[in-house]
């Protein structure tokens, strides 16, 4: 055809799918492709699914933006300009991301009203650009793809970018809200990221972050879109799901993760996260792109303030509207504020206990079993505290002890913390100002006024004959009793500068000659118990501490 050669506004869609060329029809005011005919799905290898409600310029020719300027001429904004055909040559991307070369033909049609303007995109495999396309050599074609993934892609993860991710987005709930179906959205993000930065180097964090988007991505359904938001925090886009089926989706992901562990050259790391989940719904809540955002955002925060590798929704945490509107009575409203000022202020705790951690990490450069023993500790006291129905924020102080409860050798030296003969008395007595040291440097932290005593006090006997302070019996804090004995425990079955470990029988059977002078003798029985193979257990009720 020649160019700018006149048509008539023809209803083309009872031909539409008889064409032998690829054709779509598009709206030109949105870039938004209405129709798709089968030639165009047979080249592209795309279903119908994966193309309608997709931009043009981001499906056809992997654009975040239309096309522009003289070497991306756009016939269709040619002929919405005058009404007549006009012709391109361009490059398209199959789906596979492969280039070929056509020639792009466009016309004027009228909508199924027969008062919107769409646009018919033709296009064929001209014979000059099917030779073009044979004569470029593999070199080239690699050239085109690095291109356009530096423009789509995050270039230290792999993943898709934000700006991929902003374009994407609006396009998939255009398509669900189009064709009724069901679109999830979510939030991931990596606890204490912070403290591994601080304690192992950006280099190792880098390469985590590397390892951990691989991990996700291959973990999530092929279906599923995974995107790096920024930082340490990920979205996943999730077509054709609800939201039971974006759950059932992330507690799989999250109890891959919980198994897994990082391998960063000769570093072993475990990593925890929060998720947030926004199902688009029809509802004013979470009906457009950018409430959905704003919705799994918050199921984030929620999570992430209800402690590690916990999913929480958005349509279970807010059910109240009352909250989304400007409705509230003024008794509401500073109930509102309240709850805004408590969730920043538990945001700030996070960041101040993330840092603390990352202080008390900072040990392994000194003594490497200080801070792989507080890692295996946390899930040992944890074990022991909900065997004896601890409360929740009892068992949080109890992690935070756990790991926390070492971190007065800071203040030691490295020829005693890594001496392999016996201490001498002098520096016996130096260790054993540990507690009060690590006291006296979370003191200052209003939110871990709980944890002071498990620190100060989890050298004490039950004879009395511990220290620092020579508690004896009940006047031992129980968190001190729980983190006390489950530090001599892990301490007995790792190895030591001065020993091998002891199995898990002797040490059990060493602790159980200390019961009642050295240890709580119910704490002593319920460990052993908690250690033991599933068959000796006993069906003993559980015991009540205080």
């Amino acid at each position: 055809m020649k160019k700018n050669k006149k048509i008539n506004n023809t209803n083309y869609l009872d031909v539409f799918n008889s064409l032998p060329d690829m054709a779509a029809i598009i709206d030109p005011k949105t870039h938004i492709i209405v129709d798709i005919n089968n030639a165009y799905l047979k080249k592209t290898g795309l279903s119908r699914k994966d193309v309608i409600g997709r931009k043009c310029y981001e499906l056809i020719h992997k654009r975040f933006s239309p096309c522009k300027g003289t070497l991306e001429e756009c016939p269709l904004k040619e002929t919405l300009k005058t009404h007549k055909a006009a012709t391109a040559e361009h490059v398209h991307y199959d789906k596979n991301n492969s280039p070929y070369y056509v020639d792009v033909i466009t016309s004027l049609i009228k909508g199924p009203s027969g008062k919107k303007n769409l646009i018919l995109h033709i296009c064929r495999i001209g014979p000059l650009l099917k030779k073009f396309s044979k004569s470029m050599d593999e070199k080239g074609r690699k050239y085109i793809m690095q291109l356009r993934n530096l423009a789509i892609k995050d270039p230290l993860t792999g993943v898709y970018n934000y700006c991929y991710l902003m374009e994407r987005l609006p396009i998939e709930v255009y398509r669900a809200k189009r064709y009724n179906d069901h679109f999830s959205f979510a939030f991931l993000d990596i606890d204490y990221f912070k403290s591994i930065n601080d304690v192992y180097g950006h280099r190792v964090g880098d390469r985590l972050l590397a390892e951990f988007a691989n991990f996700i991505r291959s973990s999530l359904r092929q279906s599923d879109v995974l995107a790096r938001y920024g930082g340490e925090e990920f979205a996943i886009l999730m077509t054709h799901t609800d939201k039971l089926g974006a759950q059932y989706v992330a507690n799989r992901l999250i109890i891959k993760l919980s198994s897994h562990i990082f391998k960063i050259e000769k570093t072993e790391i475990k990593l925890k996260v929060g998720m947030g989940i926004a199902t688009l719904s029809s509802d004013e809540y979470c009906d457009t792109y950018d409430k959905l955002l704003s919705a799994a955002d918050k199921a984030l925060q929620r999570a992430k303030e209800s402690g590690s590798n916990v999913v929480a929704t958005y349509s279970d945490l807010y059910k109240d509207k009352k909250e989304a509107t400007d409705k509230l009575s003024p008794y509401e409203e500073v109930n509102v504020l309240k709850r805004k000022i408590n969730r920043l202020s538990e945001r700030v705790d996070r960041v101040v206990l993330e840092s603390m951690y990352a202080f008390s990490k900072s040990m392994e450069a000194r003594d490497y079993y200080t801070a792989e023993h507080a890692e295996e500790m946390v899930g040992l006291v944890l074990k022991i505290g909900k065997e004896i129905g601890l409360s929740q924020e009892m068992l949080n102080n109890l992690e935070r002890g756990a790991m926390l409860h070492d971190i007065g050798k800071i203040g030691i030296s490295d020829s005693i913390l890594r001496k392999k003969a016996k201490l001498t008395p002098e520096e016996y007595q130096i260790i054993k100002m540990h507690p009060k040291i690590g006291a006296e440097i979370i003191r200052a932290i209003h939110f871990l006024k709980d944890v002071v005593p498990v620190v100060l006090h989890h050298h004490e006997r039950w004879d009395g004959k511990g220290y620092p302070s020579g508690l004896k019996e009940r006047e031992i804090p129980l968190l001190a009793r729980i983190v006390g004995i489950a530090d001599v425990y892990q301490a007995l079955i790792s190895d030591r500068p001065y020993r091998k470990a002891y199995s898990k029988k002797e040490a059990l059977e060493i602790l159980k000659k200390e019961a009642g002078t050295h240890f709580d003798k119910d704490l002593v029985e319920i460990l052993i118990r908690l250690e033991s193979k599933p068959e000796e257990r006993s069906s003993a009720t559980k015991p009540r501490l205080r």
